[in-house]
């Protein structure tokens, strides 16, 4: 079986298309941040997040736990509240007028993925919603949703968890899946843990990924799902696929788990700089194990092979093909790691 995983597309909708279109595969699965924006104009991307920090902020003021687009319905409900501020209720009306806009743009998008996926696609395709996206079950993408869901394919579970315990500015923040973990008073909750605890799938898909384990921010450190490692100590699926933390990318072998983070395949502003994308992997299994994985990238209507991993045993051995090295962005040297999650010295 082959299997094809991108993740973070951010938008980068043209090389979706190219990728579908030129691939083979038995399953194809995206792990997120499948949008990048919300709205095709950036003046009114640099609206919306403007004024949804506005509200933000006044929620917090207020020592109120409230959504942006409640808070400015509560504004334009009941003005009164509010010392009858003229300019806020403006404030709170083009909010919501905004807010409409951007999910209406956003399940255009969906919409226009799902046309692609069914006109260049020749098998399955999952996904899940990243931080950047809304829940899936409103849009054109519903039936290839893999949040809290799981489903059969080939002889394998697979099942998912999406969101990021992240508000991401710019996004339709009422309408994005909600990520339930928590740690409060020493105890954590953690609604990804108790849902693969009752699926115990074969492969995980997933965007936040498990702490400690290609979840490293620089100058920030661990940023994972206390949960999802919680569950991975103590149970050992074959596969586990994430992203959202687009540096720390690789993989690992780790109580006969492969964790995979193939960086992101769509190009992204951050406060590093510009992260170029194209990155992609290709898995390859027999009777249910990962047995090999290329790491890919693709420019502009090419694909580059740029590494391949082969399971030995309880390792992973990785060979960089050298005539592509100055195809990749990535540092190669990096990509494998050991059962800890470092990079192999």
């Amino acid at each position: 079986m082959k299997i094809i995983y991108l993740t973070d597309i951010h938008d980068a909708l043209r090389d979706l298309r190219v990728l579908l279109s030129t691939t083979e595969a038995d399953i194809y699965l995206l792990s997120g941040d499948i949008l990048y924006k919300a709205f095709y104009d950036d003046e009114k991307t640099y609206q919306f997040v403007c004024l949804q920090e506005e509200f933000y902020t006044l929620a917090r003021n207020l020592k109120k736990k409230i959504y942006p687009f409640d808070l400015a319905s509560d504004i334009l409900r009941f003005p009164d509240r509010y010392n009858d501020d003229v300019e806020l209720q403006k404030k709170a009306a083009d909010y919501r007028h905004l807010f409409e806009k951007a999910a209406k743009t956003m399940k255009e998008k969906y919409a226009l993925i799902e046309s692609l996926i069914v006109k260049y696609g020749q098998a399955e395709c999952l996904m899940l919603p990243g931080n950047y996206d809304i829940d899936l079950r409103y849009t054109a993408l519903r039936d290839r949703d893999l949040h809290q869901k799981e489903i059969r394919l080939k002889g394998l579970e697979f099942a998912g968890y999406g969101g990021a315990p992240i508000a991401t500015s710019g996004i339709p923040e009422k309408l994005a899946v909600v990520y339930h973990e928590s740690q409060e008073g020493g105890k954590l909750f953690s609604d990804p843990e108790d849902f693969f605890e009752d699926k115990r799938p074969d492969v995980m898909v997933i965007h936040n990924p498990a702490y400690g384990y290609l979840d490293q921010v620089p100058g920030i450190g661990h940023v994972g799902s206390l949960g999802i490692r919680n569950y991975l100590d103590v149970h050992h699926p074959e596969l586990v696929v994430s992203g959202h933390v687009h540096e720390d990318y690789g993989v690992c072998l780790r109580n006969g788990t492969i964790l995979l983070n193939s960086s992101n395949f769509g190009g992204v502003d951050s406060p590093y700089g510009w992260q170029a994308g194209g990155a992609y992997a290709e898995l390859y299994l027999e009777k249910k194990k990962v047995q090999k994985l290329n790491l890919m990238r693709l420019i502009g209507d090419k694909h580059y092979h740029l590494m391949e991993i082969e399971r030995d045993g309880d390792t992973l051995q990785g060979k960089i093909v050298e005539e592509n090295r100055d195809k990749s962005h990535l540092n190669l040297d990096m990509i494998v790691r050991d059962s800890s999650g470092s990079p192999m010295q």
